[in-house]
């Protein structure tokens, strides 16, 4: 235990704190990850910055299961903030039980030029841009500021509204996730195009199938797996759809 001594990233439990509350404060952690980093830290006050708490203690401490506690703790790796260990069994050999550490990365901050002020007015005060991380040199790459909003932001149904129409939003609300959601309207699109060009109004037939496929779920008669059946439900009731339509057209063909 005591070659946890030579971990140890803090001098002193305050320094500990002070780092916790600044990076509580420049990143735009989610609530599980900030109470996590907290927890991480109150284990950590014996070798400061050391934690030796099992992920199963985390996931009981934070109520959470297993596998979101491991999610959280590879936010905070890639963020910087912690780094995990595997420890060797002095005895019987094999890999024990993880360690995390607390890493005190340094937070940095780019000054922009102060803008010239209006003649008549103060002038404006320079702007400070936060930087999360010290690696980081100039503007945060595309590819990282999105892999940054996938790790923080949780969707709700407002983000659908330009893509998924309103009518099957609220009939698949009740059962699905946001993003389950928009992938299933993104089957109703690929099934539509290629089984009912001719139909219009594609979010009625989709409806209806959903429909079917939630009962079929309930009734225990999927099988394989929901999406597959609902893609099966789809191909099915556009082709009657597209039938429909083209014996519309040709009879109205017929009696001109």
């Amino acid at each position: 235990m005591e070659n946890l001594r030579e971990l140890e990233t803090f001098s002193s439990v305050e320094e500990m704190d002070n780092f916790i509350s600044k990076a509580l404060e420049y990143f735009d952690l989610c609530e599980l990850d900030r109470r996590l980093l907290r927890l991480l830290a109150g284990h950590s006050c014996k070798f400061i910055g050391v934690s030796w708490l099992k992920v199963e203690s985390m996931a009981n401490a934070l109520r959470v299961s297993y596998k979101t506690v491991q999610r959280a703790l590879k936010r905070l790796k890639e963020l910087g903030i912690i780094k995990r260990i595997r420890t060797l069994r002095p005895t019987r050999g094999g890999f024990g039980a993880s360690i995390t550490i607390i890493c005190p990365i340094e937070l940095t901050y780019r000054e922009e030029a102060t803008k010239e002020a209006p003649e008549g007015t103060q002038e404006a005060s320079a702007h400070k841009e936060t930087f999360y991380f010290k690696t980081y040199s100039g503007d945060i790459k595309y590819t990282q500021d999105i892999k940054y909003i996938r790790q923080q932001a949780e969707l709700d149904y407002s983000y659908l509204t330009e893509f998924v129409p309103e009518e099957f939003i609220q009939v698949v609300k009740p059962f699905v996730s946001p993003e389950e959601a928009y992938s299933l309207w993104g089957k109703v699109q690929v099934v539509a195009k290629k089984y009912a060009p001719s139909v219009l109004d594609i979010v009625e037939p989709a409806i209806r199938a959903f429909k079917a496929s939630v009962l079929a779920y309930k009734m225990r008669r999927i099988k394989k797996s929901f999406g597959a059946y609902f893609w099966g439900a789809l191909s099915g009731i556009f082709s009657v759809e597209q039938r429909r339509v083209a014996g519309a057209k040709l009879w109205n063909w017929l009696g001109e």
